[in-house]
């Protein structure tokens, strides 16, 4: 069948066992009652068969289409997983036998408009890789895939036209980044709002911190990561900042990614490829379904920030594009897979009511 799909996709492939950061870690996978039910009757050993019973556990309030979870040990790793990195369920009962989180992701097939879509989730070290590996603009194309679409997506047509106008708004090389997310901003929200100001940036510095000392401890996916973060700037166990403090976190941020990101254009045209990518994948502006475009603006720019905030607060680890590519797809499945999308966009009305063009400055950081 035809999809309208990224660029890379008909080269992409799982890495299997040699992940770093593995897919199967660190963040819920729920699965239905009918394949728990699968799972549990199909043929195993004794032994197997008491390690299923460890791995998968009924939900407080089973419903059929999220019934069980799979359970993960203290580190996030899911308990199927074997030493090697390798699948212990498929490699024990075969492919056939995986929930359909586990077997299709990180693809999101599906239909609307009368066009089928088929977006990969940059919380896959794979597809962040392949995102990392060019600079050149992030093309959908025409993709034969032999699987029909998921589910289908009802939205009316002028809606799908939004989705795909902020696709071309983003990817238009004719502006810079801020520019562009201005634009969206104007076009298709009319959001209109005066020059960025200094209390605008103290607000959105005081965002981030906020966001991101929120994530630490707080979830095993990329808790880790928002923990170092917060510790490399220097305002661990800080709840508020003052102006002061905001300013001189600015600082020290601005000075890290400097050295994090010494070439602007190639840094520009990779964040370019994920945001594309994301919103893509989420349906951007009508993320999860809402017609609240400002929300998604929003969070969309925070999401933005936020990463650039956590990938230069791990400098320290990041030897290399092998090395941010890990830690991306980290933060992706937080915020691809979580509540982190909506988390953003609530976290920014909390903190900018007094700063309309904090958003502004969120993109321009």
């Amino acid at each position: 069948m035809k999809y309208l799909a990224a660029d890379y996709t008909s080269d992409f492939a799982c890495k299997c066992g040699a992940c770093r950061r593995n897919c199967c870690s660190g963040w819920p996978v729920t699965i239905s009652g009918e394949e728990y039910e699968r799972i549990m009757a199909a043929p195993a050993s004794p032994e197997y068969r008491e390690k299923l019973k460890e791995a998968l556990r009924l939900n407080f309030a089973p419903e059929d289409r999220r019934y069980a979870h799979v359970v993960h040990d203290r580190q996030g790793r899911c308990l199927l997983q074997r030493e090697d990195g390798l699948c212990g369920l498929q490699i024990e009962l075969g492919e056939a036998i995986l929930p359909a989180v586990c077997r299709l992701y990180p693809r999101n097939r599906r239909s609307v408009c009368g066009v089928n879509e088929c977006a990969l989730s940059f919380g896959c070290e794979a597809v962040t890789e392949r995102l990392l590996a060019s600079a050149e603009p992030l093309r959908l194309t025409e993709t034969e895939i032999g699987e029909a679409p998921l589910f289908p997506i009802d939205m009316p047509e002028e809606k799908y036209a939004r989705c795909r106008r902020a696709l071309e708004i983003m990817g238009d090389r004719s502006t810079d980044l801020a520019r562009r997310f201005e634009r969206l901003g104007e076009e298709l929200f009319g959001c209109r709002e005066t020059s960025p100001e200094e209390q605008a940036l103290e607000d959105a510095m005081r965002l981030l911190h906020r966001l991101t000392s929120d994530c630490c401890g707080k979830t095993k996916v990329a808790g880790k990561l928002c923990s170092e973060a917060v510790s490399f700037f220097g305002f661990a166990g800080k709840e508020k900042l003052s102006g002061a403090e905001a300013a001189e976190l600015c600082a020290r941020y601005r000075e890290t990614a400097g050295r994090l990101f010494p070439e602007k254009a190639r840094l520009e045209a990779l964040a370019e490829r994920f945001l594309v990518n994301h919103m893509f994948y989420n349906s951007f502006p009508h993320v999860g379904g809402t017609d609240d475009g400002e929300r998604a603006l929003y969070g969309l720019c925070t999401v933005y920030a936020f990463v650039k905030f956590v990938l230069a607060g791990n400098v320290r680890r990041i030897g290399g594009m092998e090395d941010a590519a890990g830690v991306l797809s980290e933060l992706g499945r937080l915020i691809e897979h979580s509540d982190f999308k909506y988390k953003a966009a609530q976290f920014y009305r909390k903190q900018s009511d007094h700063s309309p063009g904090c958003w502004r400055q969120l993109a321009m950081l």
